[in-house]
This record gives C-alpha cells, structure tokens and sequence, in this order.
C-alpha cells in the first residue's frame, strides 16, 4: 500500500496534465500512487492520465468538491495530497510533506502556499504577498488564514471521520470548508512555507480586476457562503481554461 495518495480533479485539463504529472514522476519520495478524478472531460485528459496512472475515475457533470471527495475515498495511502492538474511540484514536495507527518504523529494536516507562473505581474505579485502575511501570522499566532486545494495534505481516516468533502459546495468548498473542518480536530495543522508549487496564472487571463470580482467575489466567496448556508451550490462557477 503506497503511504501518500495524490489527488488531482480535472476537467478538459489536456494543455496541463502531462506538465504535471511529469513532476510527480520526478518526485524525491516515490512511494505514492496518482489518482485522477475526472469531471467528463470531452478532451484527451483521460487518454494522457493513462500515460501514468491507472487510478482513473471518471463522473460527469461533478463538481471539484465531489471529484475531491471521490479520489480520497478511493485513494489507498494513509495522507491525501491535494493537487491541481495546471500546477508543477517540486521534485521534493512530497518528501516535505511526508517528513511531518512521519515526525510527529499528532499533526493531522500539512499545507502551504504557491507562485502564480505565466500570470499577469500584478497577479504574481498578490499571491507573494498573500501567502507572505498567511505565514507570518501562522508563525506568530499558530492559526492557518488560508490554504489552497492544490498545496493541501491530510490524513485520509480522520478527514473521512468529518464526512470528507462537502459535495454540495462548489469553488471555496475544497478549501475553506475544509480548513475549518480540520481546525476543529485536536491535532496540528502546519503550515510549511517551503511548500511552494507553480501554478497557473490562466486565471488572470480575464484581467485581474475582473478576476477579483467576478471569479474571487461571486464564483468563490458567494458561491461559497450562499452554498453554506442554503445547502447547496446555488452560483456554478465558469473555471477559466
């Protein structure tokens, strides 16, 4: 049984997978299996995903708290790595995160932040920014402000105690909801600034003050809390391929 399970949801995700999957393949730390949780892509997602890995699950009409929640169920490994498919790893990210979940049996969840590659400067620049203060305050205050999808591990029987992913929500969903779900355990979350994979600036492509308010305001924040307290997503969100 591999330790680490890798997660990785996609949708029409052809011009990116093999980028990333190339980096999990030169990973450090190789005892870990792939697991591609896929959307109904109508592109060859699927046909590269089986370049390397056979654990492939398709669900159409999903959406990524679902694909999330569906890979971790099936992944095998004790830690889940949340992963996204338009983002490469550095060759020792797994090894990192491995290290304090070996080191400390108490920590129950490893995250940390990320750069935005082939984005717009004023985008690139928000995100050093932001993770910056999230991680100043860790180190002062212990508490983890944020932490995205992509960079984002746990321990699989544990968060699968807290009913895993809540299916209903839409974008936010695999990461406020499920920050706060792991803060309310006994164990520690750490914030690992050396944790710092590239991703893409595809997002900003629509300008970044569109971004803000169309894809950041309504998509994510709305959607998110109207999802919370209505039960169900109630604005879909329109990712930016």
């Amino acid at each position: 049984m591999p330790k680490i399970s890798v997660v990785i949801p996609t949708l029409n995700e052809e011009k990116y997978l093999s980028s990333c999957l190339e980096s999990f393949r030169k990973q450090s730390f190789t005892d870990f299996e792939i697991i591609i949780s896929d959307g109904g892509s109508t592109d060859k997602t699927t046909e590269i995903a089986k370049r390397y890995t056979k654990n492939i699950i398709v669900h159409p009409n999903s959406n990524v708290c679902l694909a999330r929640d569906l890979g971790t169920r099936a992944a095998r490994g004790t830690i889940v790595v949340g992963a996204d498919a338009d983002t490469l790893y550095p060759k020792n990210h797994l090894e990192l995160i491995y290290q304090h979940f070996q080191q400390d049996p108490k920590v129950v969840a490893v995250v940390g932040g990320g750069k935005v590659v082939d984005g717009t400067w004023i985008s690139k620049k928000y995100w050093e920014i932001a993770y910056f203060i999230i991680y100043i305050i860790y180190r002062l205050t212990d508490f983890i402000l944020y932490a995205p999808a992509f960079d984002m591990s746990f321990r699989k029987d544990l968060f699968l105690k807290m009913e895993g992913y809540n299916v209903n929500l839409d974008f936010g969903g695999d990461e406020l909801d499920v920050l706060a779900k792991l803060k309310k355990t006994k164990g520690r979350l750490i914030f690992e600034d050396r944790l710092h994979p590239l991703t893409s600036g595809r997002r900003y492509k629509v300008g970044f003050f569109t971004f803000l308010f169309k894809h950041a305001l309504i998509y994510y924040w709305l959607g998110y809390f109207s999802g919370k307290i209505f039960g169900k997503s109630l604005i879909k969100a329109k990712p930016v391929r």
